[in-house]
């Protein structure tokens, strides 16, 4: 009698121990799912941030200009980036500088990119012309270097991509590439023979980040060819082989209500690439959009949620009406942000902000 009731008992424990070992897989499975379902949900979308990309301390502000009594005389700053450097613990900032004498100003024809220096962002030294534009007739660059939207480091080398002009129209715009020695400040710097991407139509608005987990170099740059405007990357791990550079791809689509665009920012953080970028939009007016992806390649999408584009009071008031954005970086970090901005007449310089405290997505 015990026996048999000692058996119905195990028997019953069973029964028990296998339905709930079937409950615990059915809920491992389904939360297996749901992490799954949430994972794809969170790549395929925006990224949410609860508060502003862009939060600046606007009660401390950095300032760069060119004068009268500088050494070229009176002069605007456009496009430009700006690099932390840890061998000599300074910021090089490298800048489309136009006289105001240039019967193109404020455009950057006939322009070349000039070289800065700073330990703290706040008082800046001016050394000169960085990048050259070519000496003769049929150099890819013949007729200006411009543009230069984000430089990168590597083992203390700065690597700064520009736009090239070709024509004395201005015309059959390029992709060059320029890089410093040990020692950023020995100018002007050297450049590749040729250009490291030429698409059809115009190539504008450059910026290089290298990704030192996948030894690659990413190029991001503006393109106006057969289809409009684009955002274009391409790839390489010897960058001042011309032919190294991988074949130029779309990073997003451009939304049907933009007329035009413009890369003004683009940084590697957390392993999510961003990039910043001016619409022009048919409506008329101009917002800077601000894209991420965790694939350099892309598609890069809003960062925000339900926001694509940065509020007015995440800028200066005197930025210029594109804005020209630039994140500047220091030890993997967001240390501040800077402007395109109206100084005094007709010049332009830049202004910039400190951050109000670490960036992390």
């Amino acid at each position: 009698m015990f026996f048999d009731v000692l058996c119905l008992f195990l028997y019953g424990l069973r029964l028990i121990i296998l339905r709930i070992y079937s409950l615990e897989k059915i809920r491992l499975s389904f939360m297996t799912s749901l992490i799954k379902f949430t994972i794809i949900l969170i790549l395929s979308q925006q990224f949410v941030w609860a508060d502003s990309f862009v939060q600046c301390d606007f009660t401390r502000q950095f300032q760069v200009q060119l004068k009268k009594d500088s050494a070229i005389g009176e002069a605007s700053l456009r496009e430009h980036t700006i690099v932390w450097y840890p061998p000599s613990k300074k910021y090089y900032l490298l800048a489309d500088v136009i006289p105001l004498s240039s019967k193109h100003h404020p455009n950057t024809y006939e322009s070349e990119i000039h070289l800065f220096s700073s330990k703290d962002l706040s008082i800046w030294k001016h050394h000169g012309v960085a990048i050259t534009k070519g000496k003769r007739e049929g150099d890819f660059d013949r007729h200006g270097v411009a543009s230069p939207v984000m430089a990168t480091l590597k083992n203390g080398i700065i690597y700064c991509p520009y736009s090239a002009r070709k024509t004395e129209t201005f015309t059959q715009r390029s992709v060059g590439l320029a890089y410093s020695s040990s020692d950023p400040e020995k100018i002007p710097w050297n450049k590749t023979a040729q250009p490291i991407s030429d698409l059809p139509g115009e190539d504008d608005d450059v910026a290089i980040i290298h990704d030192e987990k996948e030894a690659n170099f990413h190029l991001y740059h503006r393109s106006t060819g057969p289809k409009g405007y684009q955002i274009v990357h391409s790839k390489s791990t010897t960058p001042l082989i011309e032919s190294s550079w991988t074949k130029a791809t779309p990073v997003a689509e451009r939304p049907q209500t933009v007329r035009a665009q413009e890369l003004t920012g683009a940084i590697l953080i957390d392993r999510l690439y961003h990039l910043f970028v001016i619409e022009h939009l048919y409506k008329g007016g101009v917002k800077i959009a601000h894209l991420a992806s965790h694939n350099p390649a892309g598609p890069f999408r809003a960062f925000q949620k339900n926001q694509r584009y940065l509020k007015p009071s995440d800028q200066p008031k005197r930025a210029i009406y594109s804005g020209h954005i630039t994140p500047v970086m220091k030890d993997g970090r967001i240390s501040a942000f800077f402007w395109t901005a109206h100084q005094q007449g007709k010049r332009y310089g830049l202004i910039g902000h400190p951050v109000l405290k670490k960036l992390t997505p």
